[in-house]
């Protein structure tokens, strides 16, 4: 009965992976094989994996990799410009760790509370227009133009805008032993 379960669960994970994966692909309107060559993994493993064939737990990194290139270029936090902190992943660098990209925008009287990432996590923001309030619920920074800050993610956080909209980059930096 429990192997039923198990099965189950995995047929489960497998058919929310094909599905997702499927609509970012098609959104992105890349074909299979492009995904494959910019996951580097083999086209026969993507048809696998949007069929809902296979295991994606067995094959997490692949599974990680392929559904992290079809994200790149889309929102992935907040909500819609004119609403919340506006996020778009622009890139994922992994060396000794990972360091999340993002385009970040904040409309203006906006603020937004972080929760807290993992142990070790760091923030970086770099302003490009606008003024923010961003780093350690209790000890938070302002930034302008031009200004940047480093802060700990790992304690709850904030991002708050005055009056005009804020635009600039955010990197996340999780160390090696939370990838």
């Amino acid at each position: 009965m429990v192997d039923d379960a198990q099965d189950q669960a995995f047929a489960d994970v497998g058919e929310v992976i094909a599905a997702n994966l499927r609509r970012l692909r098609t959104a992105r309107r890349m074909s299979l094989a492009t995904l494959a060559t910019r996951a580097d993994v083999a086209k026969a493993t993507l048809t696998n994996l949007e069929q809902g064939r296979g295991n994606p737990l067995e094959d997490r990194r692949e599974t990680a990799t392929v559904v992290v290139r079809a994200q790149q270029g889309t929102r992935v936090r907040g909500s819609t410009p004119g609403g919340k902190l506006d996020l778009r992943l622009v890139d994922r660098i992994e060396r000794g760790g990972l360091v999340e990209v993002f385009d970040m925008f904040l409309p203006g009287g906006t603020e937004h509370r972080g929760a807290p990432h993992g142990t070790g996590v760091v923030e970086r923001v770099f302003v490009h227009a606008g003024a923010i309030t961003v780093g350690p619920v209790g000890d938070p920074l302002t930034l302008g133009p031009g200004d940047y800050a480093r802060y700990r993610g790992d304690g709850p956080h904030v991002y708050r805008s005055a009056g005009e909209d804020v635009h600039g980059m955010l990197l996340v930096g999780y160390p090696p032993a939370l990838i």
